[in-house]
């Protein structure tokens, strides 16, 4: 199950920037009306949920002649809120996002060929913060259980510019640890179920937010000028040596408007689509080569009278059988796939945006 900690690696949406608090953006590559732009506001609530179909979300892996899987449902009780900047550039990215108490969801994590973890909730106690303009960074504080049959898990963030974890099991000790002990747990199958049950939990819980900002990337490709440049074609990463083989040098993705009428509009269906597509992480030993497609239905772009943006989403974002490989350089400048580093992500949810009102 090690890829799991590679999911934290994906990263296809701009986490970083700056931005001014105090007043909103606006967006100008997402005309609603010719001429008109949307104003962006500096912060949204945000809703993922499972689809009306029940296709849930489910990650696959390979691995000792069999198939791992772990199902993740959402139900529709993971809220949060977020915050986006635009740049100088006009594009929207990511720049915080908190987890609210009392968010919830379940992991099955035994949905493979062999038994893995079981089933169990996670549970958000005390909203999961987490640090601005850090990609992939685990929350600064917070407070969420991993609940199972067996025992209630705890696991106390321990804020800081390093911030740690703290995990305890019912009457028993705390385990002090950072955030790369937990993770490494996950593949010791010396540690004890629970820990290890905490650090699936936290995976998840990483990937999930990663998804989150991804999707809401797509909103930079999404416009009236799709009516003439159909797909909008998104160039990857080139690799730096020899490929993989039969790997093209610099894959591409692109987001496809399905139409109909004159510029994507409320209800629409888009498809982003990979080939070949590798992510140089500059910032970790892991690198990833995606090849498949996400289904984005059901746009939903809300504005106000004062064309203030009050809701954005996709009632559902499907996975398409996305394929994720990690890459491997050696010996230098020459790549090859990691058998140990596969992955295959199906199922999905629905992610809405709005207008905070309190």
């Amino acid at each position: 199950m090690r890829i799991l900690v590679v999911l934290v690696t994906i990263a296809l949406a701009a986490c970083t920037g700056d931005s001014d608090r105090d007043s909103p953006s606006t967006f100008v590559s997402q005309p609603v009306v010719a001429g008109v732009d949307a104003v962006i506001l500096p912060e949204y609530g945000f809703e993922v949920s499972s689809t009306a179909a029940g296709d849930l979300l489910q990650v696959s892996v390979p691995g000792d002649g069999s198939m791992w899987g772990v199902s993740v449902d959402f139900g529709s009780t993971l809220r949060g809120e977020i915050s986006f900047v635009v740049d100088d550039n006009d594009y929207l990215s990511v720049e915080d996002y908190t987890v609210k108490t009392p968010s919830s969801f379940t992991v099955d994590s035994d949905v493979g060929d062999e038994a893995f973890l079981g089933v169990f909730d996670v549970k958000v106690i005390g909203d999961l913060v987490y640090m601005p303009n850090v990609p992939h960074h685990p929350p600064n504080w917070g407070f969420y259980q991993v609940i199972s049959p067996a025992e209630i898990v705890n696991v106390q963030v321990i804020p800081g510019p390093f911030s740690s974890v703290e995990i305890s099991v019912g009457a028993g000790g705390s385990v002090w640890l950072s955030w790369d002990q937990l993770a490494a747990s996950l593949d010791d199958k010396l540690a004890p179920a629970w820990q290890r049950r905490a650090a699936l939990a936290t995976e998840v819980l990483d990937f999930v937010l990663i998804q989150i900002a991804t999707i809401a990337d797509t909103f930079n490709y999404i416009d009236d000028e799709m009516l003439n440049v159909n797909p909008a074609a998104i160039a990857c990463d080139p690799f730096t040596g020899t490929p993989p083989a039969n790997v093209l040098v610099q894959g591409e993705s692109t987001v496809t408007w399905l139409g109909p009428g004159n510029a994507p509009s409320e209800g629409d269906n888009f498809e982003w689509a990979f080939t070949d597509c590798w992510f140089d992480d500059s910032g970790s030993g892991f690198d990833t080569l995606f090849n498949g497609s996400v289904g984005l239905r059901g746009y939903v772009w809300e504005l106000d009278n004062e064309f203030q943006l009050i809701g954005a989403g996709f009632r559902e974002v499907i996975y398409n059988n996305l394929e994720v490989t990690g890459t491997v350089e050696q010996p230098p400048s020459v790549f090859t796939i990691s058998p140990d580093e596969m992955l295959t992500v199906s199922g999905g949810f629905d992610l809405v945006f709005e207008r905070i009102t309190n």
